[in-house]
């Protein structure tokens, strides 16, 4: 599905404007009902998943009214090894809330705050007020306290290890390079999972203008060569030319380690960056070098892992010793089965890679989720451990 499509961008004077989700959108309304959502008129890419708003909101799927397991409304707490095999039924909003005031007070007196769990995780929500996870865990703040989950499934391999190698994810996210920085000064952008516009069609409090497309393609028209590394050539489609590499999934670290090896091996790697910037460089050459396993992490040692061309992975290198680069890598990478390693294996490249001549000097470097870039340049960044 394309992440775009074509609305009048003149609305009508009495059309409301609302926020989503996916974006800002005008209400088109006929004789009292909602029937359709026209984007925002200064959204440059609108999500075409608006569109389907209006019909949600009489679906047969929608849940319209508070539902309560019916073994829970016979016989209360008694009845939980009928969950999963009880139908639900529908009762009032006031029986709603009776049954769960009272369920947590009685709850809260038989085994304590620590025994209720709040674990709302949404984000769909447009601005932060009436984020559902916000209103949960103050309502249960109110109650005084309960146990919340640490971390996230969105991003927890990420925000578990790059506190340890580089920096907090709350400063990352803060620390993005700018579409503008890039446009001038990047040459290479190496993405690690893609930058599909498609995922960007969706952002934490509802975004109100959807860039990413546009701005891919003018870093595109500007000279900027894309490497993709992902199973999806679409994963960067608003390239054109772009440089695809369908590597099998989850090998994606072994090409970072093999990329860091090149240039270490063939001495491209910047010395006084590594000794300024970084620790624990002299701990993970030897392991890059094979020295410490007996297996160098060399392109034909990637290449094998990857079902690659090995000299592609040299080639890459060697550009990116070479010209400013971008090293960009997915947040998807992450969710999966030891996805802390594509995180540590994109820093390693990175700091091999940074500053490596004067023409590097403020080499914008980022790991992307699937929506936007969090960033740090050479000129303001934390001392950073090598894994």
């Amino acid at each position: 599905m394309s992440a775009n499509f074509e609305v009048p961008r003149v609305p009508a004077p009495a059309a409301k404007l609302t926020s989503t989700h996916w974006g800002a959108y005008r209400v088109r309304v006929e004789h009292g009902r909602v029937v359709a959502l026209d984007p925002f008129e200064r959204d440059h890419g609108p999500s075409p998943i608006g569109r389907s708003i209006p019909a949600a909101l009489d679906s047969a799927a929608r849940v319209r009214r508070p539902s309560i397991r019916r073994g829970f409304l016979e016989t209360g707490a008694a009845s939980r090894g009928r969950r999963g095999l009880d139908p639900f039924v529908e009762v009032p909003w006031d029986e709603a809330l009776d049954l769960v005031s009272s369920e947590l007070r009685r709850v809260i007196a038989e085994h304590g705050n620590q025994s209720i769990f709040g674990g709302s995780y949404g984000w769909s929500s447009a601005g932060r007020f009436n984020h559902a996870q916000s209103q949960v865990h103050r309502f249960l703040n109110q109650l005084g306290g309960y146990v919340r989950h640490v971390g996230s499934y969105s991003l927890g391999a990420g925000r578990s290890l790059l506190p340890y190698v580089l920096a907090p994810m709350e400063y990352l996210a803060g620390a993005q390079s700018a579409w503008p920085d890039l446009e001038r000064h990047c040459r290479v952008f190496v993405a690690f999972g893609g930058v599909s516009s498609k995922n960007a069609q969706v952002s934490n409090g509802g975004a109100s203008d959807h860039t990413m497309r546009d701005q891919v393609g003018r870093l595109a028209r500007a000279g900027v060569h894309f490497v993709n590394f992902s199973p999806i050539r679409r994963d960067l489609a608003e390239a054109p030319g772009a440089q695809w590499h369908p590597i099998r999934p989850g090998t994606d670290a072994a090409v970072m380690l093999a990329l860091a090896h090149t240039l270490l091996s063939e001495d491209l790697h910047d010395r006084a960056f590594l000794e300024k910037y970084c620790v624990g460089f002299e701990r993970f050459a030897p392991y890059l070098l094979g020295a410490t396993d007996g297996q160098p992490k060399d392109a034909r040692w990637a290449g094998g892992i990857a079902q690659m061309d090995p000299q592609a992975i040299v080639a890459l290198a060697r550009r990116m010793a070479r010209e400013r680069t971008m090293i960009n890598v997915s947040w998807s990478l992450q969710r999966a089965d030891h996805g802390e390693q594509p995180h540590g294996g994109g820093r390693s490249a990175w700091w091999c890679t940074s500053s490596s001549g004067p023409h590097r000097r403020s080499t914008p470097t980022s790991f992307c989720r699937r929506r936007r870039c969090s960033s740090a340049t050479t000129s303001a960044r934390p001392r950073a451990t090598v894994t």
